[in-house]
């Protein structure tokens, strides 16, 4: 089951390329830090796409001279997101019929 859309995979392609091989700058990157979100606001978004998309060669995604539009239009939106496949992620681990128990 697909928990990205199909906007954040391509965001979240360049974005995380540029964390794992040149850290910290880039297109996305800058894009990013412009609505003022940080690396550490999005890693359930992190964690969702490196189980939606299998790492090659050492490394996620791949350079882009332009960032892909981003997928949300401010950092409220991106951390509302980001708890959302938190929350998934926890309801996954712990189905309401276990909690009830």
């Amino acid at each position: 089951m697909a928990i990205l859309t199909p906007a954040e995979k391509e965001f979240l392609d360049v974005f995380l390329h540029e964390v794992t091989t040149s850290p910290f700058t880039g297109p996305a990157t800058k894009a990013l830090h412009a609505i003022g979100v940080q690396y550490r606001d999005i890693s359930w978004l992190a964690t969702a796409y490196h189980r939606e998309v299998p790492m090659v060669n050492f490394g996620w995604g791949h350079a882009a001279d332009v960032a892909p539009p981003l997928p949300w239009p401010d950092r409220d939106a991106v951390l509302r997101r980001n708890r959302e496949i938190e929350q998934d992620w926890h309801e996954q681990q712990h189905p309401a019929s276990l909690r009830a128990s």
